[in-house]
Order: C-alpha cells, then structure tokens, then sequence
C-alpha cells in the first residue's frame, strides 16, 4: 500500500512478520526505558524524557480487540523490566507499571474505541488524540503523586508535574510515528521540504545554543507552522522526535532557554517538555485541520468536476437563463442545450467555454414561460416544439427561479420527446389494430357458435330418424347377420348424438349450461359416475379406484348435470388414455374453502406446452391425433365452461411422459351466501 503508515503496513504483514516486529518493539521499549531511567536518576522520581511510553502507547494503538490489553500488559511490562535493569527499586518499577496499564488503557479508549485503525488525518481525531493524551498522562502522574506522598515526600516535590510532562510529550511525539502516512498531506517540493528543514535546524540551533538566555523559545514556533501547513505527515512527526531528542539532551547539558531556568536539570527538562508538547500537540492538530481543509476542497471540487461532466453529457438540454432588462440572456448550456436553441454543438464558438451568453429572440417559444417565472411564479413547465439543430422537435420545458443571490437566474429543463411522440402515435396505431382484430375475431367466433348450433340442430332430426327405426329393427325378428348390422347403426348413431350434444353444450354460454348452483353431496355423485363408466373400463381391463380420501366429502356449490358432465368427461378421459391393465385413482382434498378432487391416470401424459391449451375449444394433442383416439377436442372445454359457472376452475399437472392429473375444485357449500 503506497504511503501507508507502519500500523496500516502491519496489518498487512505476515504472522512471521508481525512477530519478529513484536519482538523488535519490545526490545527498543526496554532499551529506552532502561537509558532514559539512566538520565538523571533520582530515588522515587520517573525519567523526565519517556520516549518508551510513546512507543508502548503505538504498539496499544495499533491493535484492537481481544488483542489490545495484552499488548499494553507486554508493554508496560517492558518498560518495568527495562527500569529493574538499571537498578530501580522494584516496588517503584511495579507500582509505576500498574499505573502506566491504566494509563494506556485510558489512551486507547479515549483515542481509539472502535476497531478502526486510528488515524490523525481530520480535526476531530487530532483533537481527540492530544485530549486522550492529556487526560492519560494526568491520569498516571496523579497516581505517581499519590505514590510519593505515601513514601513520605511532601509539598511540591510530591506533585508528579514531571511525570505528567514527560509522559504527555512522548505520547504527542513518538506515538504518531506509527500512524504518520509517508506522503500523506504533503504539498511542498524537495527543494520546499529541504529548506524548511534547513531553516528548523537553525533556529533551533539558535535557541538552544550554549549560554544563550534570551527569549527566544518560540523562534521555531512558525517554522513547524509552515511545516504543518505545507509538508507530509511523516516528515512533521519525524521532525518533532529529531527536536524532541536533540532539545532534550542539549538542556540536560544547560544550553538554551531553559538550561537553568529551575536550578537544577530535571526542573529544566520538565519545562521543555512542557514546550515540546505544546509545540506538538497545535502542530499535529493544525496539520489535521489543514489537510481535513483540503480533503473537503478536493471533494468538492471532484463532485462539481462530476456534476459538470453529467450536465454537459446528459440527454437532458439545460440552460441558464438571466433576464436583462426586456431580453432574456442564455448564459451556460450543455451540448443538448445548444442543440435546442439550433446550435451546432462542435462549433469553435463553444469549444473554450460552457459560457455563451446568447439572447434569445423576442419570439422564441421559451420567452412566455421565461416571462411568467422571471414575473414571480416559482415555476413553468410545459410542452414546446422548438426548431433544434437536427430540425423541429416536440420538447418537455421545465423552469425554475434560483433562489438567494441565484433569484435572477432561472434553469431550464428540456427533454426531447419527439421519438416519444412518434412512438406514442405508433403504439396508438398498434391499439386500434389489435382492437380491429379483436372485433373481427369476436364476430368470427360468434359466427363459429352460430354455423355449430345450426349445424347440431340440422343433424339431430335425421339422427332421431336413425335411432328410432334402429330401435323399432331391435325389436324384429333378425337373423344373426341382421342383427350385427343394427346394433353397429345403433351404436354409431349413439356416439354420433353423443358429439351433436357436445357442439350443442359448446356453443351455450356458462350461464345458459347450468341453473342456479347449490349446496349438493358430490361423494354419491363420484360413486355413480365410476358405476357407470367402469363397464367401458373393464372392457380395456382399466381399473377404477375411489380413494379413501374421496369416499366422504363435505358439500360442495353446483348443480347436479353440472358436476355429473364434469366427473363423466375427467374420468372418462383418464379410463380412455389409460393403457390396457391401468389404473384410474381419484383421490380429493377438502379445506376450509374448497374441495379439491385429483384424477389420476397411467397415460402417456399432456405435454406442458400443451396443459393450458388442452381447455381450448376444438383442440386435440398431437398424440392424440396421431393415435387416432376418438374425440372431437370439445369436452375440456365443456368441463371448464361448466366449472366456470358454478364457481370452480379445473387444471392439469402432468411432466408429459408418465401420466396426467386433473384437478377439479369446487366451493364449499358453507361459502355459499343463502337465497333471501
């Protein structure tokens, strides 16, 4: 990850990796703990410059969950068997390190709650990083004081100033190295940089020159300004340890500002840190501010580059229209814009600028709307037909009045509808086609029901004629020859009328199939029909089963013709598709709504392209029709016309190969409002 910062870069480290860096860390946490207990040792004193803690508050931060506390244990660890390594007295060493886990523990939720990586990048963080720095580094001296009075040392010297100190600067100093991107906020050039590096080191050379008292400690003061208004992350944090350390040891030595300000050095290193930590701390936050400044600039700036780019490529037109005087003056337009004022877009003319600042004509078909809301009305919205650059267009104008100092300033809003237009005028054409064709097709269909009736009525006379003498021959004396001759006319003429009673039913409407329906026991009418049907079963030795399921059911709404005509032609169908030795299963299913009923067969099945069509009138399946099975396509028809006026609905499930069930369903007699 380029220009990441070391936390950010650890998380991305291998197990090895981050071990051997835990190591590392441990390690340079005890060395300078160890040398900076070495600098100016005093019994029951903490060292005045604790770069250890800094690192100890890092290696805290850049961890979170389960993992933080045992971090800052192992830190604060260190630091106490770095202060046992040159010989503190070891209840001072633990006590001290008791304090400091409080102390980072304070740290880490204050500057860091969440599992988020922390970062120093806006004002908000910056700010709550120094203030959990503070309210840290209080918290440790305030118990380090408590332990110096319960050591017997009293006035001034029991207060912890030092260690407050001390602890607030390493914080403010070392620990942002961990979290300093390498390029983060950086503005100025090398030569920028080197010279602002350059400039630092010489007036910190100035200040903290030997003998020199003058009061010159805040020389540096706009130096780190500049740095924090022009140069990177890194480069600021690296320049406040550089500071830090070469501050520090040049007053332990008695140079500078504060070399003897409190006669002794200890006194004198405290009030540096107390500098350095207000040098640190408003650098860090100014520099958080600036590039937080600057973040919202460039957002800004990309989200106006964005909106620009999406008006000027838009298939939407847009103006910006001012009123000067008695005309109205276009000053901004995108490509559709101009296109709709008769523009040509790649024209020269509009190549440098979105600015154009064009009159429109007294004339123009925008000028009533522009008028009306430029007169007060907050807006105008309307259909235009406007002569564009590719011709006349039909166009959708919507207006609106800028408000504030934008009152003068109105928007313009323009759609090309045209291909709309043309393909509502198209779609309108469709319409009446289609409602033609439905008309026309309604007549024929009429006309079909007309030539059926006819047609079942002319045939049932000659077929009255036929069935009567056939039955007057059966009861003749016939030899055996004779007698086959009739009964094949007998039967024949049987199936014949059977097909003129199907076109008869056909061609009635559902209203005129069936009377009133009523509550009616369907259980005795299933048990009759299968009576009937199953002499033609046995003949093809099929097998009609009525499940047990089936054998009592509640009463349903009908009529008695009408369910009786629906089982006959659903289980006659099943008995006359099913293959020889087959089975016909009826099975049902009753709730508190309906009654559901399921004919079963061993057939060869109905294709799903073919379950819905099956109903149609006149329709027959391929297989039908190429085994030649008897039957003119009417009686699923007939089945839902008379389901449809009592109220029921009928439909097939079938995968096509091994058999079909029809589901017949039926209201409950108790849904059934009564008959005033």
């Amino acid at each position: 990850m380029v220009g990441a910062s070391l936390a950010a870069r650890s998380r991305r480290w291998s197990g090895r990796a981050r071990a051997l860096a835990l190591v590392l860390a441990i390690v340079a946490t005890t060395a300078s703990s160890a040398a900076s207990a070495v600098l100016l040792d005093e019994p029951g004193r903490t060292a005045p410059w604790a770069p250890a803690v800094g690192i100890a508050g890092a290696l805290a931060l850049m961890t979170s969950g389960r993992w933080r506390w045992g971090f800052i244990v192992l830190g604060s660890l260190a630091i106490m068997t770095g202060n046992l390594l040159v010989g503190r007295p070891f209840d001072f060493a633990l006590v001290t390190a008791a304090l400091r886990i409080v102390e980072l523990g304070v740290l880490c939720a204050v500057a860091s709650p969440g599992r988020a990586l922390m970062r120093l990048d806006t004002l908000k963080r910056s700010l709550r990083f120094v203030a959990a720095v503070f309210l840290s580094a209080l918290v440790f001296s305030a118990g380090v004081s408590a332990y110096r009075a319960a050591i017997g040392m009293n006035g001034p010297d029991a207060v912890a100033i030092d260690s407050f100190a001390a602890h607030a600067v390493a914080l403010l100093v070392v620990t942002p190295l961990a979290f300093a991107q390498s390029d983060h906020g950086g503005r100025a050039r090398s030569l920028e940089t080197a010279v602002q590096w350059a400039l630092l080191a010489l007036a910190i050379g100035v200040v903290f020159s030997p003998g020199n008292s003058l009061p010159l400690a805040f020389l540096p003061l706009p130096l780190f300004a500049w740095a924090a208004l022009r140069l990177s992350a890194l480069t600021i944090v690296s320049q406040l340890v550089v500071v830090s350390i070469y501050t520090a040891v040049v007053t332990a030595f008695g140079w500078g500002p504060f070399g003897a300000t409190l006669g002794s050095p200890r006194g004198s290193i405290v009030l540096l840190s107390a500098y350095l930590a207000v040098f640190a701390g408003s650098t860090i936050v100014l520099w958080s501010k600036r590039v937080e400044s600057e973040m919202v600039a460039d957002r800004a700036v990309a989200q106006d580059r964005i909106l620009r780019r999406a008006v000027e490529q838009a298939q939407t037109a847009f103006l910006l229209v001012e009123r000067l005087g008695d005309s109205f003056v276009v000053l901004q337009a995108n490509d559709h814009g101009l296109r709709a004022l008769g523009m040509d877009p790649s024209n020269p003319f509009f190549a440098g600028s979105s600015d154009i600042n064009i009159a429109l004509p007294a004339d123009h078909p925008l000028v009533p709307g522009l008028l009306a809301v430029s007169q007060g009305a907050s807006g105008w919205r309307g259909e235009l037909v406007l002569d564009a650059f590719n011709g006349r267009a039909d166009a959708d104008v919507s207006m609106e009045r800028g408000a504030g100092e934008a009152g003068d300033i109105i928007s313009v809003e323009l759609t090309d509808i045209t291909e709309r237009r043309r393909e509502d005028r198209r779609l309108r054409a469709l319409v009446e086609r289609e409602r033609a064709l439905a008309t026309q097709y309604q007549e024929l269909s009429r006309q079909k029901d007309d030539f059926v009736a006819s047609i079942s009525h002319e045939l049932r006379t000659p077929l009255a004629s036929i069935v009567g003498y056939a039955e007057t021959l059966e009861e003749t004396e016939l030899d055996p020859m004779q007698r086959r001759f009739v009964d094949t006319i007998t039967r024949n003429a049987g199936r014949l009328q059977e097909r003129v009673e199907e076109l008869l039913s056909a061609a009635k409407r559902a209203a005129d199939s069936v009377d009133d329906p009523h509550p009616l026991a369907v259980s005795p009418i299933l048990d009759d029909v299968a009576d009937d049907l199953r002499p033609v079963a046995a003949a093809r030795r099929v097998q009609i089963v009525i499940e047990e399921s089936a054998a009592a059911l509640p009463e349903v709404i009908g009529t008695e013709d009408a369910v009786t005509r629906v089982l006959t032609n659903i289980v006659g169908n099943a008995v006359k598709f099913s293959p020889d030795g087959g089975t016909v299963a009826v099975s049902a299913l009753a709730d508190d709504v309906a009654v559901e009923l399921f004919v079963r067969d061993q057939g060869p099945g109905i294709l799903p392209a073919d379950q819905e069509r099956v109903f149609d009138r006149f329709y027959r399946t391929e297989d039908a029709t190429a085994n030649a099975t008897p039957g003119t396509g009417l009686g699923l028809s007939i089945v839902r016309t008379l389901l449809e006026g009592i109220g029921g609905s009928v439909l097939v499930e079938s995968d096509g190969v091994s058999g079909s069930t029809f589901v017949i369903r039926l209201a409950r007699a108790r849904d059934l409002e009564p008959h005033a």
